[in-house]
């Protein structure tokens, strides 16, 4: 008596397509291995490649009479699998020589990060964490360089010159309105300027801000008249000599120092 039952149906182009895909797939995964400077210093071990290999020949002996597309794909997918074992088990070795001090030439691809890329993603965020908080400080960072690179190029306040004529005294109060100018434009640059300054009358008389920076010195007993606009975008001073009455004006909006 015959055997009536149905027999199963085989798919060989299942098979090769499912060959060809696990082949590229064990190539992609041995060309992510992690490689640090062109030295291999992991790997990926899979079984993928072995896969590929087995249901390529599969695919082949089914199709051996068939079509010879599905033969194609199933060698091709055997031949990509032998590829990628080939490729893993090469890292493997790689790596296993590393403590010897024999550094073979890593087959992966140079791609960004790849020696990291199974860390944590707590390791991750522990890293990107201090570039955030530097992000927010930088730009307080930049204003306190440039306070202090302006601070840097200002001139110290100087010994004015003894005070004896006329011309000595205008000299001296051209020098103290000058610098005071200087100074202003190199703190504020075009406002909010100070509302007030402060004389300070003692034997080194100068002119200074509320907090006690000297920002000038003057002639002893020179008087100042200080005023700045009700918006604090522009200002002027007007010295005027204690021993001959010269005088000295500076205002902001014109730029020059004009005595008198």
């Amino acid at each position: 008596m015959s055997d009536t039952r149905p027999r199963r149906r085989t798919r060989p182009a299942a098979h090769a397509l499912a060959a060809m895909l696990l082949g590229a797939v064990s190539v992609v995964l041995a060309l992510l291995a992690p490689q640090h400077d062109h030295v291999q210093t992991g790997f990926v071990a899979s079984t993928i490649g072995i896969t590929a290999i087995v249901v390529g020949c599969h695919a082949v002996r089914l199709a051996r009479w068939g079509s010879a597309a599905v033969r194609a794909f199933g060698r091709g997918g055997a031949v990509l699998g032998g590829v990628g074992t080939a490729l893993m088990a090469y890292a493997v070795l790689a790596v296993t020589l590393v403590p010897a001090g024999i550094a073979l030439p890593a087959v992966s691809l140079p791609i960004t990060g790849n020696d990291s890329w199974m860390q944590s993603s707590t390791a991750v965020v522990e890293q990107a964490a201090p570039s955030i908080e530097d992000d927010v400080a930088a730009p307080d960072a930049a204003r306190a360089d440039e306070a202090g690179a302006a601070q840097a190029a200002a001139p110290a306040p100087g010994a004015l010159p003894a005070i004896a004529s006329t011309e000595t005294e205008r000299d001296a109060l051209t020098q103290s309105v000058g610098t005071l100018a200087f100074i202003m434009r190199q703190r504020y640059g075009t406002g909010p300027f100070p509302a007030t300054l402060v004389v300070d009358t003692s034997s080194t008389a100068s002119i200074r801000l509320v907090d006690g920076s000297v920002l000038t010195s003057i002639p002893s007993g020179a008087q100042v008249a200080y005023s700045v606009t009700p918006d604090a975008t522009a200002w002027s001073v007007t010295v005027l000599g204690g021993e001959f009455g010269t005088t000295a004006h500076f205002d902001s909006t014109v730029g020059t120092v004009e005595v008198g």
